[in-house]
């Protein structure tokens, strides 16, 4: 039957015009990705930090009105589609770097508000819901960057040391100067791929110029080299990686003129050292953050002309099915039931066609509250098939769990593992901070 639909499905493609290199993965190349609106923040927010961790978005502070920062944390939970405030950064802030590292997100310098840049730093453990405080920058940096790369922190850029980096160790709390970049960058973008860190972009003060070029730094050497620029210079623009690939998506033009926005998103390939335009955003804006969650990247946040916005838009970039196969990624998309039978919905997503997916695992380990012992009473066995997974698209099994025994409070990360085509595709995906 597998082998049967291969060949309708090779069939049909070849009659649509698409050569089938290899039969199971064989889609048509959507050239530059669409997008669609996403669900809105509860606050404004232009020039926020986001995060992806655990399966959720995490916006943290940003700007709700001019030189006015917002101080809260909202999540966003893909399986409810929904934003959830928590708990508050210990200072109000904007403008500040943010970065993922063991689990734990750190905000970087910013603006405070009334002329006073920031140089704290602070770590947000999404499990606990808690802040502290780690050692400060050397200097107070405003729009810096930074990216985690080999088990440290880098911020790089900033409106008072525009071509400073310094590397942070969490073991020690220590922050070290490393090489300067060639250029002076200010409300740059930056990303860490293939063990090197790249800084996009931003606004040079000395020749007062947005900038279009990109430098790449070597840790291993500590050295900084031009790569090639993008084909728009832009600065307060959002940089994310996606399937090893750099996405720069918005910004601005100018640092002077409120209108000059840009809805525009260019990729980067670091093999070919090329960049190619791909399909612009619907609101243009700058002060935008992005994240990546389930396949997709989230373009959150900034400012359209004056105003800044709660904009949420979903960005799904192209992806060549002829030549690679699907990527799987999984999500718990809703609890239903008695606590003895309680029903989790487990949902499987696919960048293209996935051949009769299944989900061949759930493993609960409990991370906080009295001990408990779940009992998964239905499938008796792995795996539990969900079908055929289109492009982009999903598929859903329901997994039965006795939780009696356990507090309201426990919590418990849930590991699904997760296969398709005749297994030749698998993978697994860990989703913390899991209530029953």
């Amino acid at each position: 039957m597998k082998r049967f639909k291969k060949i309708i499905r090779t069939l049909l493609l070849s009659l649509l015009g698409v050569i089938a290199l290899a039969p199971v993965f064989s889609q048509p190349i959507v050239d530059g990705g669409s997008w669609k609106t996403g669900v809105p923040m509860n606050n404004l927010r232009a020039s926020p930090t986001v995060a992806s961790v655990g399966g959720k978005i995490y916006a943290i502070g940003g700007m709700f009105d001019w030189d006015q920062a917002v101080q809260n944390i909202e999540v966003f939970d893909p399986a409810t589609k929904k934003w959830t405030v928590k708990g508050a950064m210990l200072k109000p802030r904007w403008g500040h770097a943010g970065a993922v590292l063991n689990g734990k997100i750190y905000t970087i310098g910013g603006y405070f508000g009334g002329g006073h840049y920031a140089s704290e730093v602070e770590e947000y453990d999404p499990i606990n819901d808690t802040w502290r405080v780690r050692a400060s920058l050397p200097v107070a940096q405003v729009q810096p960057a930074a990216a985690a790369l080999n088990g440290k922190l880098y911020a790089f850029g900033g409106n008072t040391d525009r071509q400073g980096l310094y590397e942070y160790d969490p073991a020690t709390n220590k922050w070290t100067p490393r090489a300067h970049m060639n250029k002076f960058r200010y409300a740059l973008a930056g990303v860490a791929l293939n063990g090197k860190l790249y800084a996009i972009g931003g606004y040079d003060h000395v020749n007062d110029t947005v900038q279009a070029s990109v430098e790449e730094y070597n840790p291993a050497t500590n050295t900084w080299r031009m790569v090639a620029p993008m084909a728009i210079k832009r600065v307060g623009h959002a940089a994310v990686i996606f399937n090893g690939k750099i996405y720069v998506i918005g910004g601005s033009v100018s640092v002077s003129d409120n209108f000059l926005q840009l809805s525009s998103v260019e990729e980067y390939d670091p093999a070919s050292n090329t960049w190619r335009t791909m399909t612009s955003m619907p609101t243009a804006r700058a002060g935008v953050a992005g994240a990546v969650l389930n396949n997709k990247i989230y373009a959150i946040g900034g400012r359209s002309n004056a105003l800044m916005l709660s904009t949420v838009e979903e960005y799904q970039p192209p992806q060549d099915c002829s030549l690679t196969p699907p990527v799987l990624s999984a999500l718990i998309s809703s609890k239903t039931g008695i606590q003895s039978a309680r029903q989790w919905t487990v949902t499987l997503t696919s960048t293209c066609f996935a051949d009769e997916a299944q989900i061949d695992g759930l493993t609960l380990t409990q991370t906080f509250g009295a001990a408990c012992t779940p009992i998964i009473t239905s499938p008796l066995k792995f795996p539990l098939k969900v079908g055929d997974i289109e492009a982009h698209d999903e598929a859903s099994g329901v997994v039965t769990i006795n939780f009696s025994g356990c507090a309201n409070n426990a919590r418990f990360s849930a590991k699904v593992t997760y296969s398709a085509n005749d297994g030749t595709v698998h993978g697994s995906k860990t989703l913390n901070n899991q209530y029953r």
